[in-house]
């Protein structure tokens, strides 16, 4: 059988082109230009059972960056498997509105919280000047180990790493800057959910308080953890803008705004902390 005709098979099981080549690639080891080349090549045999199986749990709704083991965000690969969030392109929304925030700032020492993989605190270590300084906080052992791996992928040694739960750990400096991206979905939310998105940590995802939970206790608690004029940013849920914003000014926040993805939905909210 050839790659040409394995493609075309797989194809017809109902598995996306694009996502046939990247398996393709990836299990093969080829390049996308590579995979052209060859395309009409005989494939190698003895991968062939494992891209089965791998197409297999694919068609079950397994997510597809689990089975590639990487994903990329900001321009950057990262690592991820089974008990991580997968990096979305909406995410990125934050990471450019931080680093916008960060513009003019000389060494700003930033806190990302429920860092998962690691994308938001990486993306902006490689976009930031090398004084600056980045912690990131993760409570899941499996995320936490995705989280060592990326940083040691990127080499950022300007990023602390710290495995803590978010509503109890207690910093020992502040911060100019607070990013998070925190579970948001409510629980009736869940049940509406793709079977790609079920396969990825529940704590991750789910939220009480019709998802607003821990945009509540962050919002007051970390207050104490920012520097005088620091700014808390948060991703939220897409029709969460107003309820997260009367957050921040319940707790003294100002300048609040919701920041729209390329959708046009409201994806990130941000304020800033004024009386510290």
């Amino acid at each position: 059988m050839t790659y040409r005709e394995l493609f075309s098979k797989t194809c017809q099981q109902g598995i996306a082109p694009h996502e046939v080549r990247l398996l393709l690639e990836h299990l093969f080891s080829f390049s996308q230009t590579s995979l052209l080349i060859h395309f009409d090549d005989s494939c190698d045999s003895s991968k062939l059972e494992l891209f089965e199986e791998m197409v297999s749990k694919r068609k079950t709704g397994y997510p597809l960056q689990y089975l590639l083991g990487e994903w990329e965000f900001f321009g950057l690969p990262f690592y991820v498997g089974e008990g991580v969030l997968i990096p979305r392109a909406d995410t990125e929304i934050l990471v450019e509105t931080a680093l916008e925030l960060c513009d003019g700032m000389f060494s700003p020492k930033i806190c990302d919280l429920c860092s998962g993989s690691g994308c938001i605190p990486i993306a902006m270590s490689k976009n930031l000047p090398e004084e600056s300084s980045l912690t990131a906080v993760e409570l899941s052992d499996d995320a936490f180990y995705y989280l060592k791996k990326n940083k040691e992928r990127h080499q950022c040694d300007n990023l602390k790493l710290i495995q803590a739960d978010v509503l109890t750990w207690q910093p020992e400096e502040t911060f100019h800057l607070i990013t998070a991206n925190p579970p948001y979905i409510s629980k009736e939310e869940m049940q509406t959910l793709q079977p790609e998105v079920l396969a990825e940590p529940k704590m991750a995802l789910q939220a009480e308080e019709n998802g607003l939970y821990f945009y509540r206790i962050l919002s007051d608690r970390y207050r104490s953890f920012l520097k005088k004029n620091g700014w808390l940013v948060f991703e939220i849920g897409y029709l969460q803008g107003n309820a997260v914003s009367q957050l921040l000014l319940d707790n003294g926040f100002t300048d609040v705004r919701v920041i729209p993805d390329y959708n046009g939905n409201d994806r990130v909210v941000i304020g800033q902390l004024k009386s510290n």
